[in-house]
């Protein structure tokens, strides 16, 4: 009877350990599996981390993409500022020319520039007549007579004289000029007379093309050849 018992009671034992053990053992897999807090929070700012850096990268790609845009606009807007082929001067060539005419009665005219003068346009115009050789200086926006000068002829002048009825514009021919060329924007201008032509010499900076002044024919308009 005693021995019944204890074997029962040995087999009884043996369940409930073998039990135990298989919980144990469960047990420690749902640990494997389950995060703890501080392992949560863990994962949670390097997921974080990774956006901001993500974040960052596409903000810096942006910005250096309106830095390029920025700075293509502002090359673009700095050619078209540099030139004067689209500024607009108070005295026009026709005014400044009936300047000289009033100061120098009977004057012929031998050449006429535009140029900067400090911070200033200014016409330059020369000429003759009888008994002198004229030069006159003339602010293009105000008008004011900035210089004159007279030199007495000791000989006739025999310099080509500008023929001035029914030339282009200045505008017109600064644009002939660049069309010509193709790049680059327009410092001055001036009119010249030879061989019985008159023609613009414009002078064009910031071209791809290695080129002096650009003559323009005054009366046409056509590109005449490179100075």
């Amino acid at each position: 009877m005693k021995k019944s018992m204890n074997k029962r009671a040995l087999i009884a034992a043996t369940t409930l350990a073998t039990s135990l053990i298989l919980v144990a053992c469960g047990n420690d897999n749902q640990d494997d599996d389950t995060m703890t807090p501080m392992e949560s929070s863990s994962e949670m700012m390097q997921s974080s981390d990774q956006l901001d850096t993500s974040s960052m990268m596409e903000s810096s790609s942006s910005a250096m993409s309106k830095t390029d845009s920025s700075s293509e606009s502002s090359d673009m807007s700095n050619t078209s500022t540099k030139g004067i082929e689209n500024k607009k001067f108070d005295v026009s060539l026709t005014q400044a020319v009936d300047k000289f005419k009033d100061e120098y009665k009977d004057a012929e005219l031998t050449s006429i520039n535009i140029d900067k003068s400090f911070s200033n346009y200014v016409y330059e115009i020369e000429g003759f007549n009888e008994s002198n050789e004229l030069e006159m200086t003339l602010d293009a926006m105000s008008g004011e007579i900035i210089k004159q000068n007279e030199e007495k002829l000791d000989e006739p002048m025999d310099n080509d004289t500008l023929d001035l009825e029914g030339i282009v514009t200045p505008e017109e021919a600064m644009k002939a000029a660049l069309d010509e060329v193709g790049s680059g924007y327009v410092k001055d201008w001036g009119l010249s007379s030879e061989v019985g032509t008159t023609y613009y010499e414009v002078d064009i900076e910031g071209s791809d093309k290695d080129t002096e002044d650009v003559q323009i024919d005054a009366k046409t308009g056509d590109f005449i050849g490179f100075d």
